[in-house]
């Protein structure tokens, strides 16, 4: 159940309680389905027995939603290291508003940088900017989701099994979406115009092919030409933390690249230093994807090391996390009463609950990425 919430039945409105459902009932179906966690087998047999009323599966899918918006929000994500969050109540047309700077016109404000406030003399007018929206090629939430069919007899042979695996397995997928969705994002939106070029690492005078395999040359050179890349005339400053995003299991060659020590030379006059542990990329932090495959590998800055937002997952606020729902097309008994939906459907004595999720990703700034297919051929 939810932790550090006013209302943990409602997760301070988070979750709406649904037709059915009260608070009364919720604790109800907790205690009972604890119990029987617990081995009580009197309790086995009550929560077998209550799935014939009316109401208590309804609770217990609101159980479920409840642990899934509590462990979904703390659950560990590879992609929060590579991109940011945006909350849209938009689905479709999510735009970037910046100001677009029109006060540069040789009159006032004439000789100041494009990118600072112009001097205001006494007198004179203010100059004039605008807001602008930039729609990145991906910036739309899509509604992605799916159902489940459990049997009756499944469900009798083994409650306490469904309703410890089945609120998992739903996380366990909605997690795995937003990866795709921003792996996706990032990967998707990537041109040659991003990638590693040919060129001499000046400091240690390697030569670098374009898009040159994984070593400590190609991140050397990869971080120089992504440190002097320009967006909008300036360069894109990192002042934070880089991230080397790599195809699943090479990530420990990876550690191994930018931690090795290199042995630098100091001249102070006419004496030479050694000078040892040196690493100048030790400030990568590396990331392990499956979406990236092949010898592929990124260099993308960690959420808020650029001013301007680079990948940015995307949710609904109407709906920010995954909803479960379970199914009561049963019928009704003879004489009238709901049946319960665990009793089954009225077609083939299955239940199904849908999972219900709204995301989306956007790579807003592609030139504060730079990449490589790892097979030294041009673009």
């Amino acid at each position: 159940m939810a932790k550090n919430y006013k209302d943990a039945y409602t997760l301070d409105g988070r979750v709406k309680f649904q037709p059915g459902v009260s608070k009364e009932k919720l604790r109800a179906t907790k205690k009972l389905v604890e119990a029987a966690q617990r081995g009580d087998n009197i309790a086995v047999g009550t929560l077998q027995e209550a799935m014939t009323t009316s109401d208590l599966p309804f609770n217990l899918a609101q159980l479920v939603n409840l642990d899934i918006y509590d462990q979904f929000d703390e659950a560990e994500r590879t992609w929060t290291q590579i991109a940011g969050r945006r909350t849209s109540g938009k689905l479709s047309g999510i735009r970037l508003w910046s100001l677009n700077r029109q006060w540069n016109d040789g009159v006032l404000g004439d000789g100041d940088p494009t990118h600072v406030a112009p001097v205001v003399p006494e007198g004179s007018a203010y100059p004039e900017s605008t807001m602008s929206g930039e729609e990145g090629q991906t910036a739309n939430i899509v509604k992605r989701g799916f159902k489940t069919a459990w049997t009756m007899e499944a469900f009798h042979e083994d409650p306490v099994g469904f309703i410890e695996a089945f609120p998992q397995e739903m996380l366990r997928v909605a997690l795995d979406t937003e990866e795709y969705e921003v792996y996706g994002a990032l990967i998707d939106n990537l041109t040659a115009a991003q990638q590693l070029q040919a060129g001499t690492v000046a400091e240690t005078g390697d030569t670098v092919a374009a898009n040159a395999a994984l070593s400590r040359a190609a991140l050397t050179a990869g971080l120089y030409q992504l440190k002097n890349r320009k967006f909008n005339g300036r360069k894109i400053q990192i002042t934070g933390r880089i991230n080397l995003v790599v195809p699943v299991g090479k990530g420990d060659f990876a550690r191994f690249l930018i931690n090795v020590l290199a042995p630098v030379s100091v001249d102070d006059g006419p004496i030479r230093y050694a000078v040892s542990n040196y690493s100048p990329l030790s400030g990568l932090n590396v990331v392990e994807s499956e979406y990236v495959t092949g010898n592929a590998w990124y260099l993308i800055p960690a959420p808020g090391a650029v001013r301007r937002p680079v990948l940015e997952h995307i949710t609904w606020s109407v709906q920010p996390a995954p909803e479960v729902r379970v199914s009561n097309f049963t019928g009704t008994y003879v004489g009238g009463g709901a049946v319960s939906p665990f009793e089954g459907s009225f077609d083939n004595d299955s239940s199904e609950f849908r999972l219900r999720q709204f995301g989306g990703a956007s790579l807003w700034t592609p030139n504060a990425v730079l990449w490589s297919t790892g097979t030294g051929t041009t673009p």
